[in-house]
């Protein structure tokens, strides 16, 4: 899939844990979405499993991070470069829901 010069990746890991199951906090809000969702064959998930997402932020090789390491800019992509931006995204929003 392109957007622009950047293509979006088709193997996301957000789903259903087949090593832990579903805790309680997530009970209700996992039932309500395997009854909502547009989901595929449910055998090809676990749904006992706890539920966990996978968000996305600029990962890709195409167009990556540019940061300063030693002096030099360079471009960073990936998991390691995604994580903390998602990081700092989490990080401002709580900080506006305290304020």
């Amino acid at each position: 899939n392109e957007i622009g010069e950047e293509k979006t990746w088709s193997c996301g890991g957000g789903g259903f844990s087949d090593h832990f199951g579903t805790p309680e906090f997530q009970k209700n809000h996992v039932e309500k979405y395997i009854k909502t969702a547009n989901l595929p064959n449910s055998n090809l998930w676990n749904a006992s499993g706890r539920g966990y997402p996978d968000i996305s932020a600029l990962g890709g090789t195409k167009a990556p991070y540019c940061v300063v390491a030693h002096g030099y800019g360079v471009g960073v992509s990936g998991t390691s470069a995604s994580c903390p931006v998602a990081a700092g995204v989490f990080s401002k929003l709580n900080g506006i829901r305290i304020s």
